[in-house]
């Protein structure tokens, strides 16, 4: 069942979704301090592994060393070149491209090619910028300020919960990060609510399902969905049958949903876990960051490999083509934001109580002293 008993007026306005402006304020108040799902473990399966990558203006490298993930501004410190230009590559020290500057799992230096003309040089005077980096099960994680909340401060009474959605026995079936243009805010809004899918994924998900299948949670970060497909007669639930009979798992028809604010999403369905994190390019333009890990049977049985294969292959299908559904639409949307004349209206249903939820959430965060007026006329019972 929903939580509200009436629909909401939309709170923010257009401008927030295509002003420059309030994407600094966003960046700096909102996203920059955030932690962000950035990656899987089994994108860095060994020692040397790394990944690259640009968040808010950053080049940002990660490197496995000794077991443990880093993460490095990807600028080196001598004469500010990159330090790499591959996406993805293995090094046993990172190594700049332009000088040969070559730098330890701490980001000190620890070779200068002719270092006695730089002399006189202080230990550990030009090491590698470096961020926080931690990981939730198999999922990776960095932070870009050097103070704030662990992850799993962050991530609270859900840290427990992730950890035993991604494990290490869960097959990392698809590794895609897309670039879509609309506001960051529109691709969370459209995965807050479930009211789009009979109009835009009527061959993927069908239906939108009923508010007696659905359970709305609101908590102070962020809000959750639980579906209950337990009735539900199709041939997806034929195949979902299928799957777990080949896996060898007990089958539980229960989608989950949980959106923490602001812009990392996670869900959980049968066989399979993805995540999501959203990154602002422009106002007009956001990166979708997705890695979605499933089950495909225990190790040593000779199916896994076919399970691997079947699995992978559905799952990268499926995904791309509910993905390129959803940028469609969200393109139009943010088309939409961008007329010159303001349309009428600006209303949310209970339906999309989760929408609501979020743009509160952003609302209060970058005007704290914002009047409270149109929001608490609202009638909606928060849980948490």
């Amino acid at each position: 069942m929903f939580l509200s008993t009436e629909h909401h007026s939309q709170i923010l306005p257009r401008d927030a979704y295509t002003s420059h402006d309030v994407l600094e304020q966003e960046v700096d108040k909102l996203l920059v301090p955030s932690w962000h799902a950035v990656a899987v473990k089994s994108e860095l399966p060994h020692d040397g592994n790394f990944l690259t990558f640009d968040l808010y203006g950053r080049p940002l490298l990660l490197w496995k060393s000794e077991g443990e993930i880093h993460c490095f501004l990807n600028v080196c410190s001598h004469r500010y070149c990159k330090l790499t230009d591959k996406s993805c590559g293995k090094a046993e020290r990172l190594n700049c491209q332009y000088h040969g500057w070559q730098f330890d799992e701490t980001g000190n230096v620890r070779k200068i090619p002719d270092a006695r003309s730089f002399r006189p040089l202080k230990q550990g005077m030009l090491g590698l910028k470096k961020y926080r980096a931690e990981c939730c099960g198999e999922l990776v994680f960095i932070n870009l300020t050097d103070e704030g909340p662990s992850l799993r401060e962050f991530l609270g009474e859900q840290y427990e919960t992730y950890k035993s959605w991604f494990t290490p026995e869960m097959h990392t079936a698809i590794v895609v990060t897309r670039t879509i243009d609309a506001n960051w805010k529109c691709l969370v809004e459209n995965a807050l609510e479930s009211y789009h899918t009979t109009e835009v994924h009527p061959k993927t998900f069908g239906d939108s399902p009923t508010e007696e299948q659905c359970t709305h949670s609101l908590n102070e970060w962020g809000s959750s969905l639980t579906v209950d497909f337990t009735q539900e007669k199709s041939f997806r639930t034929s195949l979902d049958k299928l799957g777990h009979w080949l896996v060898g798992k007990d089958r539980h028809p229960m989608y989950h949903h949980v959106a923490h604010y602001p812009n990392v999403m996670i869900a959980h369905l049968s066989l399979y876990r993805w995540v999501e994190c959203v990154v602002p390019i422009s106002p007009h333009q956001s990166l979708s960051i997705v890695r979605l890990m499933c089950h495909v049977g225990q190790k040593g049985q000779l199916r896994r490999l076919w399970n691997r294969y079947l699995v992978s292959r559905w799952a990268n299908d499926f995904l791309c083509q509910v993905g390129e559904e959803d940028a469609q639409v969200l393109t139009q949307m943010q088309m939409g934001m961008r007329s010159c004349d303001e349309p009428l209206g600006g209303l949310i249903s209970t339906r999309e109580e989760r929408v609501y939820h979020f743009q509160n959430y952003v609302d209060r965060a970058l005007n704290p002293n914002h009047s409270q007026t149109k929001r608490d006329t609202i009638p909606i019972r928060y849980q948490g």
